[in-house]
């Protein structure tokens, strides 16, 4: 069930710093400057799993600015993304010495881990999606290049995204834990798929050569994942580079290819696993996703989340015994 808080129900005199409280519960710490001319108002809901790191959230409220600072940031115990949709009125976001002037239609991504400013001069209701950075996974390289930019929410991908959005605050309620975890990753799927389609980013100038082609060995293992015979001599001819370059590539990465593979490996069947509807056993899941060895599959699921997949499973299915 939706968390609700509303300043309807709250003292004037407590509004602002039940409201920062609110806030900072909700994303992370924040200072914020209210309208000294203006009586407050505001309300937010919040949709959350137990399952899963990701948090929908929907903020309305009366003229309002955020900010964050270094200690504020420093104070953090992992890194988070926002990614905020204006429903009402135009926002204005600030970071790393770039200015963003989002409309309602569009969409901004916005680092946690730095300092910023964020306001809008008139009441507005915002969609705000927020994801630790563990979420991405390796699954988007070079994320502060996603900040300065806004994106379109009106068609394509991006609207399908914000549409998710809507979707899931309608119908959460009415979901069990395990199709709320789903119905908040699809979104996540969809958001990194808009965002890495966004041709801007591939072209901008500070996206280098290197990165270039991390983008497109990226989406040719994507599509290559459940082949358990993808190796990096089939990687490096279907993008039209060396062996060699392909793993130097990666030496400026947390993780080198095959690393980076078996992650994106098990994190699928991790995803799987969750799925109410997917009834493969899990020996079937480890071969759909590449992994011919099942010893090999099950010690390296073990290492990467602390438990087995059966004990995912079980979990996820509400029956951990």
């Amino acid at each position: 069930m939706a968390i609700t808080l509303s300043s309807r129900y709250w003292p004037n005199s407590e509004r602002q710093a039940r409201w920062a409280a609110a806030i900072g519960s909700t994303y992370f710490p924040l200072s914020l400057n209210f309208d000294p001319g203006a009586r407050f108002s505001g309300s937010l809901q919040v949709w959350e799993t137990q399952s899963t790191a990701l948090t929908l959230s929907r903020l309305r409220s009366t003229q309002l600015g955020y900010s964050r600072s270094k200690a504020q940031v420093s104070e953090d115990r992992e890194a988070c993304y926002l990614v905020t949709v204006p429903r009402r009125s135009e926002v204005h976001f600030e970071q790393d010495g770039r200015v963003l002037h989002c409309q309602p239609g569009g969409f901004i991504f916005e680092r946690g881990d730095a300092p910023y400013r964020f306001h809008y001069a008139s009441d507005n209701d915002l969609w705000v999606f927020k994801l630790p950075e563990r979420a991405l996974h390796g699954q988007l390289r070079g994320a502060e290049r996603y900040t300065r930019l806004c994106f379109d929410a009106k068609r394509g991908l991006g609207r399908i995204f914000v549409d998710q959005l809507a979707m899931c605050a309608a119908r959460f309620d009415e979901c069990d834990d395990t199709a709320r975890h789903m119905l908040l990753e699809q979104a996540l799927s969809t958001l990194l798929m808009a965002l890495r389609d966004d041709q801007r980013v591939l072209n901008s100038e500070s996206s280098s050569l290197a990165a270039l082609h991390l983008q497109r060995i990226e989406h040719y293992v994507e599509q290559q994942l459940g082949n358990p015979d993808l190796a990096p001599q089939m990687i490096a001819d279907a993008c039209k580079l060396s062996v060699r370059y392909l793993h130097k590539l990666f030496t400026a990465t947390p993780y080198s290819l095959s690393e980076w593979i078996r992650l994106r490996r098990l994190e699928a069947v991790h995803r799987d696993l969750h799925d109410p509807y997917c009834h493969l056993s899990i020996g079937e899941l480890a071969m759909r996703w590449g992994f011919s060895d099942q010893a090999q599959f099950a010690r390296s699921f073990r290492q990467r989340f602390a438990c087995t997949a059966k004990e995912v499973r079980a979990a996820a299915s509400g029956h951990p015994h």
